[in-house]
């Protein structure tokens, strides 16, 4: 429904099958901006796990800004930023929803991120 704010704060994982390993946590907001419900505008940060600690420190961000549209396969969203290991990140991330086979009620949306940045 046009308006419709969701807040998002989800695990990020390394695939889409149920107990796949924890790497992070994605966290914002999408917003239904298009009357006929086909455009999300999406404001993501995607904070990671350390490269060698995987359970609680979040050292490494990456932000995300742009419109998913929902009616077709994939969208592009602009990456807008980083910190730690991407700091000045810079770049691209394709977004696909993909639906649960199973009929469950969860959806997977899949990111392909493009970047750029000093390591």
């Amino acid at each position: 429904m046009f308006g419709t704010i969701t807040v998002v704060d989800d695990d990020l994982t390394e695939s889409h099958e149920l107990g796949s390993a924890v790497i992070g946590k994605a966290q914002g907001f999408y917003l239904a901006s298009s009357l006929d419900g086909t455009s999300q505008t999406l404001s993501l940060t995607v904070l990671l796990h350390g490269e060698h600690d995987h359970h609680d420190s979040l050292d490494d961000a990456i932000s995300f800004f742009g419109v998913h549209r929902t009616a077709s396969h994939a969208s592009q969203i602009a990456v807008i930023g980083g910190t730690g290991r991407f700091e000045n990140a810079k770049g691209y991330a394709i977004v696909e929803t993909r639906h649960n086979q199973n009929k469950q009620h969860i959806t997977d949306v899949h990111f392909s991120v493009y970047l750029t940045y000093k390591a």
